[in-house]
């Protein structure tokens, strides 16, 4: 069953950018983001930028290996 939709690696690190890069901007202005203290928007934000910003270079990396091939 979990065969029939299955989704390109390149395409899954794409929305996972595409949803960090939304997320920190709606975090930024809808939550409260303090860099003195630890709030809910502080964490969205911070666990979205760490998230973009292991997928973006993996997305990066993906497309160019698959060029070279």
């Amino acid at each position: 069953m979990g065969d029939s939709h299955r989704w390109s690696p390149q395409r899954v690190l794409f929305v996972i950018v595409l949803a960090a890069a939304v997320t920190v901007p709606v975090a930024a202005t809808q939550l409260e983001v303090s860099p003195h203290r630890v709030t809910p928007g502080t964490v969205v934000a911070g666990t979205a930028l760490l998230v973009g910003s292991l997928a973006l270079p993996a997305l990066l990396f993906s497309r160019w290996a698959a060029t070279v091939e």
